[in-house]
Formats: C-alpha cells, structure tokens, sequence
C-alpha cells in the first residue's frame, strides 16, 4: 500500500495484477466487492455495467475476467475520479469507462438491454447509525435498492443477468423487486464469516425474462476455524487453482 499525506493510497486486487487508487475518506472495497466479481457467469465477450461502482474494484475484476467493455457508474466524482486514475494504472481506458451519474437517470444513461451482466453492491442499511465515512455507500441516502433493480432491468438484454450482494434483511426486498422488475432469481449463495455464524450476506443472480427455477448454492463459508481463509474463500479471490484448505 502507496499513501500519500492526504489519505489517497494505492493497493492491490486480489491476485496482485491490479491496481486500484483509494481513499481513507472514502468506502473502500471490500470482500463483498471481491465475492461479487467472482460470482456471476460471464458469457464471451460480454458488455458488463457495475451500478453505485464507487472506486472500481468490482469493474477491475471483471475486466480481469474477460469482459470486452465495462460501464462504471457512481454519482460521487471523487470515487469516480479515483477510478479513471486506477483505470490509467492498468492500461484500462479502452475496455472500461468510468461515469459520473446518478443511475435513477438510467433513461439517459444508456440504451436499453445493451448489456449481458449489471452488477451492483447497494447500500446495505435503510435505517440506524450511519457511518461517518462512505455514507452513501452504506445507507440508502437517495438512491434505494428499487432504483438498482429498475436501472438493471431497462439495461439488461433479454436473459442478461443481474448479480446482486445484499444482506439477509433485503433478501425478501430483493425477491419482491425482481419480481415487480422481470428479473428471476436463478441463484443464491449465503455468505458466513465462520460455519457457526448466520450468514451475513448474500450473493444472488437474476435472469431478465428467466424462468422459475433456484439453484441454491452451498454456503460460502470464508474462514477456517483456525482463522485461515478457507478454501471456497480462496477460489473466490484468486481462482479454482489456488482453492485449498
């Protein structure tokens, strides 16, 4: 990690190939972002948009993926200037473009179903003590989960997919508004922090025009009981190769 004397700091992607710029001031990425960008199916040459991307690390991630051409939206121009210098350090300009938007614009955004895979990491929390950095990332200040979804349903082709990380308290939200928005939920991961814990999160994937039908994954466990990471944790960061206990 590069710091510099104002809180803007250069790190490293799982895997150690990317680059990111961040800021202490600002919601930096985390093992949610990471669980994201793996999850999804990504077909060939996929045109792929993140929503609410805040500094890019799910749009690095999927460039690194194979994505042909990513849209990063986020109505913050801080993060979004951060990620135009994060996109300049890997030599991504021609295959990602950083936006600065608010996606309950999407009509003016973008055409509709142009994309393959929306990918989006929604505020968490609707209520309770917000944060003092990062708010808009974690609280729903403007932008609720309903835009996502309404944004993510104009985008997506038709059986495009909608990649979702959310806590179990939207999980019910999340049904009902792909539901209301033509977006069937196809699968589901809960995420533990150790096999004892309740999940703390979840990863879902929506099909625009899909059929009825769940592939319930198995749970994502991310720690050992000696605190190591564990191995279905380590596929998720650095691909199937380096999965081990």
């Amino acid at each position: 990690m590069n710091e510099d004397s104002a809180g803007k700091r250069l790190d490293c992607l799982p895997g150690g190939r990317l680059k990111i710029w961040q800021d202490r001031q600002e919601f930096c990425f985390t093992t949610d972002a990471v669980f994201l960008a793996a999850f999804p199916h990504l077909v060939t040459k996929a045109r792929v948009l993140e929503l609410g991307c805040g500094t890019g690390a799910v749009s690095l991630l999927m460039a690194s993926r194979g994505a042909s051409q990513v849209l990063s939206v986020d109505i913050n121009p801080h993060v979004v200037a951060l990620l135009q210098e994060s996109l300049r350090e890997n030599r991504l300009e021609e295959r990602v473009e950083a936006r600065c938007a608010d996606i309950r614009n999407y009509r003016e955004l973008f055409r509709s179903e142009s994309f393959d895979l929306v990918l989006a990491n929604p505020p968490y929390r609707v209520g309770g003590r917000r944060r003092q950095v990062g708010t808009e990332a974690c609280h729903e200040t403007g932008t609720t989960l309903e835009d996502f979804f309404r944004a993510a349903s104009f985008a997506l082709k038709t059986r495009g997919r909608f990649a979702l990380v959310q806590i179990p308290e939207r999980f019910t939200d999340a049904v009902k508004l792909g539901m209301a928005c033509q977006l069937e939920l196809k699968r589901l991961q809960w995420v533990h922090a150790r096999s004892d814990r309740p999940a703390w999160i979840f990863l879902a994937e929506f099909t625009k025009g899909g059929h009825p039908g769940l592939e319930v994954l198995p749970p994502l466990v991310m720690y050992n009981p000696d605190g190591s990471y564990s191995r279905q944790t380590l596929e998720y960061y650095y691909g199937k190769e380096h999965g081990h206990d």
